[in-house]
């Protein structure tokens, strides 16, 4: 796919066809996150459990955050291209661990997908769009990455413990909150 780049100037467009369909591709990924994860929010929302609430919309509110970062690289780097279709979430549950399990695994594949865009870049020597995937201050894909999949491992290790649900979700909600 070409894509268009708005500029006044004669200036040429740093990012490749490759680098742009993959941000464009994790756009749609970020947006599917944010659907998965607002489902478990109104499941829990429905058991009765606030804090699980909570702690899924604030992580549907980050994935959320993390295709605008992607949107915004691309809007500063002049690029013009088609917003993504988001597939409609899959998965399945019916247990109040699964959501856990599956938040996991999501963002495992995420971390994946980010590594390999990376991977891209660095081959391509596209140093601006690596520069901007690594560096440590917000947005950071690869440094939220890192903490989206620890904090999925915490939330996932307490709702596994042998406890009430009252007491997991708020522990749940605190382990995130700090």
């Amino acid at each position: 796919m070409k894509y268009k780049v708005h500029t006044e100037s004669k200036e040429t467009r740093i990012l490749s066809d490759n680098v742009i369909n993959r941000l464009v591709e994790q756009i749609s990924h970020e947006m599917y996150n944010h659907n998965l994860y607002s489902g478990f929010a109104n499941y829990y929302k429905i058991k009765g459990l606030e804090d699980l609430y909570k702690y899924y919309t604030r992580r549907a509110h980050e994935e959320l955050e993390h295709h605008q970062w992607i949107i915004d690289f691309l809007n500063e780097n002049h690029i013009d291209f088609k917003y993504p279709s988001v597939p409609e979430v899959s998965e399945t549950y019916d247990d109040l661990v699964t959501p856990f399990e599956l938040t996991l695994d999501k963002e495992i594949e995420t971390t994946n997908l980010i590594l390999e865009i990376v991977d891209l870049v660095q081959d391509e020597k596209d140093w601006l769009t690596f520069n901007w995937l690594m560096r440590d201050s917000a947005p950071c894909l690869v440094a939220e990455q890192r903490e989206e999949e620890s904090i999925s491992r915490t939330a996932l290790n307490i709702a596994k413990q042998d406890d009430s649900w009252i007491s997991k979700a708020s522990a749940i909600l605190n382990a995130y909150n700090n």
